[in-house]
């Protein structure tokens, strides 16, 4: 059930009481995905608002079934910064942190049948340490609201944990692959069940390819499902074919539940030395950073401009993005599948990296992002913090990252290799993420486990605002500058340029960022138009989605 829209909107903390009522006073009613900031940010000498934001929605929902009764209902949300409580009928249900990835909580207790229902969310953007990135005052704005979607999902009690599933690929040769798809099967009965699993495999036509079944271990409901498919179209930059796995739950022979999960196959490995290979080939990472924020939305982006940045990335000849600095959101990533964009994902940091309780926030969330994303084929780097250090944090981290995943290299973005030194980081990662220092990038190189770099940003020009010619001429030397810094060294994967387009941040009370090759609002400047030429792209800057 879709409750994104008409949500009454109270800044402030508002109290158990405007929880209960459906018509307590508001100061607005909004659709989600909302932001709270998104008249406040982007301007000069104004501070964005820190603090709490309440959200109260009332649906109704019919007489209970039978088939209703044996079903999960949960709420679902989408990812959002900001932690705060979730309110049901008047009661307090839940405390939550958005970790830029959601959450899920069980609600079928609190549900009113044949009844109206009260929702409600208090959430604040002004939080403590330990909740990530866990500094106040980053480069960029701590957004405040719902800023992913709220929708009620309703389950079997013997359901397939679309969470936990996972599609790994292995290449055999060319054009051949093993495929394994694990899943957790959940019975919420309190009797055991006796269940099956069918997987299989889908090509872009929707023509089956491959297909198998799997019976359950009896003590944990886990099943992994192998299976080898012939003759694939490979994923890649320039031929970005996907496929879907299908997996069907069946008891008695009847289905249960079934989950799709779209993937592609594709060989992505940093070779020693030599930089990035798909499918066999060396490709030159060119990239970019981005951050998700425009102005008159804050965060709370539209669907549709997800998949517009991911093509003006492509229209400008880059193949690679970074996702600075927090876990972006799914239609981003899918249209990064769709249109071939290779992606950096990484969990919240900006100089913040550290032990105890930020850690713990940390480890969730880099278990939760992965688990989340792992089946994107576009992601080939799991990012751990940035411009921070700590080898306790980055040992754990690390560790997680093999146990969820275990398929792709990990790396964090370093700014200061003596730190690292001594910190004791340096050899941690797979690949160097180097920010901005070029003459360090053969010593990260030599203490990286895979001897490859990647410039994690760089050509960083804030005064450059869109149509002063002088300082956009400006940034495109220093573009030029930085890319021969890296010209001719194949241990160098690639890069990603500091950044995609101009952002809003309080950092030094700067209030906005022009480092974008567009600006806020989406338009190329002058080095988007110098990287068109230099990469060859073969479309002009369109806001048409030519490629769907």
């Amino acid at each position: 059930m879709d409750l994104n829209c008409g949500w009454a909107f109270a800044k402030g903390r508002a109290w158990r009481k405007w929880f209960a009522s459906p018509s307590g006073n508001c100061d607005e009613v909004v659709d989600l995905p909302h932001c709270w900031n998104a008249k406040d940010s982007f301007l000069e000498d104004v501070t964005y608002y820190r603090g709490y934001g309440s959200y109260r929605k009332h649906f109704s929902l019919p007489a209970r079934t039978s088939g209703d009764e044996d079903s999960v209902w949960t709420l679902e949300s989408g990812g959002f910064y900001g932690t705060g409580d979730v309110w049901l009928n008047g009661s307090k249900i839940a405390e939550v942190d958005g970790q830029y990835l959601g959450f899920s909580l069980d609600v079928g207790n609190d549900l009113l049948w044949n009844s109206e229902n009260i929702i409600g969310i208090r959430l604040t953007n002004k939080c403590s340490s330990y909740v990530l990135p866990g500094i106040d005052d980053p480069d960029f704005l701590l957004y405040g609201g719902l800023a992913g979607g709220i929708w009620l999902q309703k389950k079997p009690r013997v359901h397939l944990d679309s969470s936990c599933a996972s599609v790994r690929t292995q290449q055999i040769r060319h054009n051949e692959f093993d495929v394994t798809i694990g899943c957790t099967a959940v019975n919420q009965f309190s009797a055991s069940r006796s269940c099956s699993l069918k997987c299989s495999v889908r090509n872009k036509n929707g023509s089956v390819v491959a297909e198998a079944s799997a019976d359950p271990n009896a003590a944990t409901g886990e099943f992994a499902v192998s299976m080898r498919v012939f003759d694939v179209d490979l994923w890649s930059p320039a031929s970005p074919t996907l496929y879907r796995a299908e997996c069907t739950l069946l008891e008695g022979g009847n289905v249960i539940d079934s989950i799709e999960i779209p993937f592609g196959f594709r060989s992505a490995v940093f070779e020693p030395g030599r930089g990035f290979f798909l499918n066999g080939e060396r490709i030159e990472l060119r990239g970019v950073n981005r951050h998700e924020c425009m102005p008159g939305f804050g965060n709370a982006l539209p669907l549709q401009q997800h998949r517009k940045d991911a093509l003006l990335i492509k229209q400008m000849g880059c193949n690679f993005v970074r996702l600075s600095h927090y876990p972006q959101h799914p239609a981003f990533l899918d249209a990064c599948d769709e249109l071939g964009i290779l992606v950096y994902a990484e969990i919240a940091t900006w100089k913040s990296v550290c032990t105890g309780r930020w850690l713990k926030s940390a480890c969730r969330q880099m278990r939760d992002m992965i688990r989340r994303d792992r089946n994107h084929p576009s992601i080939i780097l799991w990012g751990m913090g940035n411009e921070s250090r700590s080898q306790k944090a980055y040992t754990a981290l690390r560790e997680i990252a093999e146990q969820e995943d275990g398929t792709r290299a990990v790396t964090y973005a370093e700014n200061h290799l003596y730190r690292a030194k001594r910190e004791k980081t340096l050899g941690i990662p797979d690949v160097w993420g180097c920010n901005y220092e070029f003459d360090a990038m053969e010593e990260g190189r030599d203490a990286s486990r895979l001897k490859c770099v990647i410039v994690t940003e760089c050509s960083n020009y804030p005064p450059a605002v869109r149509g002063n010619l002088e300082e956009e001429a400006n940034q495109v030397e220093l573009i030029e500058q930085d890319l021969a810094k890296i010209a001719g060294k194949p241990y160098v994967a690639g890069f990603a340029i500091w950044c995609f387009s101009d952002y809003a941040t309080m950092r030094k009370k700067r209030y906005m960022r022009h480092c974008g090759l567009f600006d806020a609002m989406r338009r190329p400047k002058m080095a988007a138009a110098f990287m068109q030429a230099k990469y060859g792209a073969e479309h002009s800057f369109s806001q048409k989605d030519d490629e769907r």
